[in-house]
């Protein structure tokens, strides 16, 4: 999801395609002015690449949605309330503390009005989702009625349901699926810093550490949640301004990208020096498309190897 050295790299001028007065290296200077056809191609396929892996991920989530709903759908006693009332009634003791009197106080005296709502907005999630329009907003309608589920007691499945609903909406915000990718921008590190405040929040209503009841726990859940997308919004925020500092970023290059990509740190650290030779960003995202690449590392690149580099 996160574009880091061994993936796509901006071309950048050589010395002697260079204006006057124009700095080698600019983070600014444009790269489709310099982009082959071949390069072109080697997006467009990415981008292809990227969203058929993740369609096994929204497909499974859109059905999952729409099982709940068409579950609820079916019974006349969801409709009447009554089994919501039920439910309620039921996980007053599994729920976090301060969220049991919006339990007792707000769903429980409108049972019937809360059950209707829930089983339309999931129907309408799950189709959403299904056929990606509107996606973001589906996936921002599901996410919070998982958290809403999950701060009832009820963490399975909505903990793994929020998960895949995570990726999904960062692979938008990367231009990956849907129409509006955004940029890592200070909304990231306050989105960031709102996640993390939420994990310090519920971790002192955690019950309990034991491996074989964390699942169950929504305290845990929620705080092992949130530390998951802090530290992901974190990593997408430095990926594309990281620092200029030497070792940092040889730090980075080294230890962060090879963890996140999976490979071992020596075939990380030799990615990054051949481009460092070549003279490229190593950090830079790509010029257009999606973050998410899987065009081969640049010692394989059909342009260097016609140019006989």
């Amino acid at each position: 999801m996160i574009d880091v050295l061994d993936h796509e790299t901006r071309q950048m001028a050589r010395p002697a395609d260079l204006k006057p007065g124009m700095r080698p290296h600019s983070r600014h200077t444009s790269a489709k002015r310099h982009a082959s056809p071949t390069t072109g191609i080697s997006h467009r396929s990415s981008h292809h690449t990227a969203v058929v892996v993740l369609l096994p991920l929204r497909i499974f989530l859109a059905a999952g949605w729409l099982r709940a709903g068409a579950e609820k759908l079916i019974d006349p006693h969801w409709w009447s309330g009554h089994k919501l009332a039920i439910f309620v009634n039921q996980q007053h003791n599994e729920a976090l503390p301060f969220f049991r009197p919006v339990m007792t106080n707000v769903i429980t005296p409108a049972a019937q009005t809360v059950a209707i709502i829930v089983v339309l907005t999931q129907l309408a999630c799950g189709v959403a989702i299904a056929i990606g329009k509107p996606l973001r907003l589906a996936l921002r309608w599901g996410f919070l009625m998982n958290v809403v589920f999950i701060m009832a007691g009820r963490v399975n499945p909505s903990a793994f349901y929020l998960i895949m609903e995570i990726v999904l909406l960062l692979a938008i915000a990367d231009g990956t699926i849907g129409v509006r990718p955004t940029l890592p921008s200070w909304r990231t590190i306050v989105t960031a810093g709102m996640f993390a405040g939420l994990a310090l929040a519920v971790t002192p209503y955690i019950r309990t550490i034991e491996p074989s009841k964390v699942i169950d726990d929504p305290a845990m859940m929620l705080a092992f949640l949130g530390f998951v997308v802090t530290v992901t919004l974190l990593v997408r925020r430095a990926a594309y301004r990281p620092q200029r500092a030497t070792y940092i970023r040889g730090l980075w290059a080294t230890w962060v990208a090879g963890w996140m990509h999976a490979k071992p740190n020596k075939v990380v650290r030799n990615d990054n020096d051949w481009r460092r030779m070549l003279g490229n960003v190593g950090f830079a995202s790509p010029p257009h498309g999606p973050a998410i690449s899987t065009v081969p590392p640049l010692r394989e690149h059909p342009d260097l190897q016609a140019s006989g580099q």
